[in-house]
């Protein structure tokens, strides 16, 4: 007895039959398949640095101005008219100098009455003359520098009657000379007393002065965004003005054989949190390396993982590049 869905069994069959035995419905090739097939590989023209070993270190710049420790006063010995002062700022003065002399007013006041008697007796006042010269033993009372110096400014000018120890000039001893740096409290935790530094200026364009760092200030400033660090020079030539601009670069680390490459070689993944580079390697192709960096200055930056010294890394290209990317990479000295 055959099954009531016999037939539809068979229907099926040759169904699957119309189907196999139909030509395949196939799109034909046009042009652009077949140029999509025989395109060559695409080669990205770089540039590459060699990895390279050499000293590195890490600077904090500072704004400062020249002060001194020690100062001096040099004062009149006695009242009367300065005479022979003609010492200027930025003078230097030796110890026992004599730079300056003090007329007192009773010889001024015997030379007077000697103009007077020659004009009533020519004759009595040549031996007046010889005596008031007598009197006063010299030119008057010297004025003597006590210690080598600078001269900070002149109070005083030729002729001018001063009292007893008034000011005549401001002298600096120029070795006691430092620098009152301020720093950014945000960047306090990197400096140290002992940390050596370099200072320059507008005086003298150019001229780097070796200086280290001679203690950081627990005060603030007023709106306690800075503190003072005090910076002293440490070689023979230095800055002898006072309240002179300059600028401190203190050195915070220092690496003797440091791993470098050039700034632009780096790129930082925000997702990851952490950098990475492009190196070319022997397949003439870009291989994207994770590094830990150091150091960092605005041209280059130091590698303490994922590289070795000799390996090229591709500095140009940006973020067209692509891991496994065919490179021809020109060398840069």
């Amino acid at each position: 007895m055959r099954p009531r869905n016999a037939p539809s069994l068979l229907l099926i069959a040759l169904m699957l039959l119309a189907t196999l035995g139909a030509p395949a419905c196939r799109r034909p090739a046009t042009d652009e398949d077949t140029a999509a097939e025989t395109a060559p590989e695409v080669v990205l023209a770089v540039s590459a640095a060699r990895v390279a070993v050499k000293p590195m270190r890490q600077e904090i710049a500072l704004p400062g101005i020249t002060a001194a420790l020690r100062t001096l006063t040099l004062r009149a010995p006695a009242s009367g008219r300065i005479e022979g002062l003609e010492v200027t700022t930025g003078d230097r003065v030796q110890q026992g100098q004599v730079i300056a002399h003090i007329i007192n007013r009773e010889e001024d006041a015997a030379e007077a009455g000697v103009d007077v008697a020659r004009t009533v007796d020519p004759a009595e006042a040549a031996e007046l003359a010889r005596s008031v010269k007598r009197y006063s033993g010299g030119p008057g009372i010297a004025v003597r520098v006590p210690h080598s110096a600078l001269v900070l400014q002149r109070v005083v000018s030729p002729g001018q009657i001063v009292n007893e120890l008034d000011p005549l000039v401001e002298l600096v001893d120029p070795s006691s000379v430092y620098v009152d740096a301020q720093a950014p409290i945000n960047q306090l935790g990197g400096l140290k007393a002992g940390m050596d530094a370099s200072v320059v200026s507008s005086l003298k364009a150019g001229v780097v002065y070796p200086a280290r760092v001679w203690s950081i200030s627990p005060s603030f400033s007023a709106g306690g965004t800075t503190a003072p660090v005090w910076v002293q020079f440490t070689g023979p030539d230095r800055i002898s003005e006072i309240g002179a601009s300059v600028e401190v670069h203190v050195t915070t680390k220092s690496v003797p054989d440091a791993i470098v490459i050039p700034a632009g070689a780096v790129f930082q993944d925000a997702e990851h949190n952490n950098f990475y580079v492009f190196t070319v390697g022997g397949d003439d192709r870009a291989h994207r390396t994770i590094v830990v960096t150091g150091i960092r200055t605005p041209n280059e930056v130091q590698v303490t993982q994922g590289l070795k010294p000799g390996e090229l890394v591709i500095t140009s290209g940006g973020y067209a590049l692509s891991d496994g990317l065919h490179v021809r990479a020109s060398v840069t000295p």
